[in-house]
């Protein structure tokens, strides 16, 4: 699962706020920088939630994955579709409806649900449970969303969330100038249904009408993506401690079509066999070393012939050690 470029370049906006806090953070992640620039940035939802576990230390910020979109100052932006949904829809019911639409386009691994109890409507945000540190991830989506309400001075009556708060005298309000309730058993946003229904003066139906469009076509395109990444993915599951017999041609032959259609179909994606086969082997590498296992152990249980070489291959994949990575676990 991935996290895709509406939500980086959130961090990116962080980062020109504050400079040298992000780049600290960047730095013990092993993001490059110069990363962040991509226009159609795709990286890891692991990286995403590990530059928010390592910023809750750099900015002294125990609430910073609910608070942080409010403080990259995250406006609505014309040039996102996400942006543009919310400024011209007719109310707010009609943002979120296109919204459960769009939003696994870009963040991966979520679902928003918009629920009515009388005179409330709440919205909630519901991760994979596969996603480690799943809540966190509930708490940034809120955050960019709550952003987006407020922008439209819009209020929130309180906000929801599973953290439990260690700090005692912690001020339980959020800079979205509402009440959070610590410790619950969801991760939600609440406002009154008069909020929800409330009339948009610059509301655009051509133009919303246009961005439902692209938003199903987008999600095609994820769909289309998903499926053939997830067919190799299962077939190389059956290599397990045996990776160095996988080869292209073996694979193809079991999905039943040529080496040149199943290129061609990756690279549609904008992917390649090796790459997918690398982040596949990554995330065992990853699931091994958190489980303790020797870099000796992994690098054989990975096809490699000496721990040198499985060494250099992580390091171009992550621009860290498995030992840097695994006392990063523990820190």
């Amino acid at each position: 699962m991935n996290i895709h470029s509406i939500a980086w370049k959130s961090i990116l906006r962080l980062q020109q706020i504050y400079p040298k806090e992000v780049d600290e953070i960047c730095s013990r992640i092993g993001l490059p920088e110069k990363l962040l620039l991509n226009q159609n940035l795709t990286l890891p939802i692991e990286m995403f939630l590990n530059f928010f576990i390592q910023a809750e230390s750099v900015f002294d910020d125990e609430l910073i994955s609910i608070n942080y979109s409010r403080m990259a100052q995250i406006r609505p932006n014309y040039a996102e579709l996400l942006g543009l949904i919310f400024v011209y829809s007719k109310h707010l019911k009609e943002s979120f409806k296109l919204l459960q639409k769009y939003i696994n386009v870009e963040l991966e691994g979520i679902n928003v649900l918009v629920t009515k109890h009388q005179d409330i409507v709440k919205i909630h945000f519901i991760a994979d449970p596969v996603i480690e540190h799943s809540s966190l991830y509930e708490n940034l989506c809120l955050s960019m969303l709550a952003a987006f309400i407020r922008s439209k001075r819009y209020a929130i009556k309180h906000i929801t969330t599973k953290i439990q708060s260690s700090n005692k005298s912690i001020n339980e309000k959020s800079v979205f100038n509402c009440p959070i309730n610590f410790n619950g058993t969801e991760t939600a946003i609440v406002i009154s249904h008069n909020t929800f229904m409330k009339k948009n003066s610059i509301a655009n139906s051509k133009l919303v009408a246009f961005l439902v469009s692209i938003a199903q076509e987008k999600l095609q395109q994820k769909q289309t993506r998903s499926n053939m990444i997830d067919k190799v993915e299962t077939l190389l599951c059956n290599y397990e401690n045996n990776y160095n017999n996988v080869n292209i041609e073996e694979i193809s032959s079991q999905l039943s079509m040529s080496v040149n259609s199943l290129r061609n179909q990756l690279s549609k994606n904008k992917t390649t066999f090796r790459q997918t086969f690398n982040q596949h082997k990554l995330k065992r590498a990853k699931l091994m070393l958190k489980k303790g296992q020797s870099v000796k152990v992994i690098s054989y249980l990975l096809g490699y012939a000496e721990p040198s070489s499985f060494i250099r291959w992580f390091i171009s994949q992550t621009n860290i050690t498995p030992t840097t990575f695994k006392k990063d676990l523990l820190s």
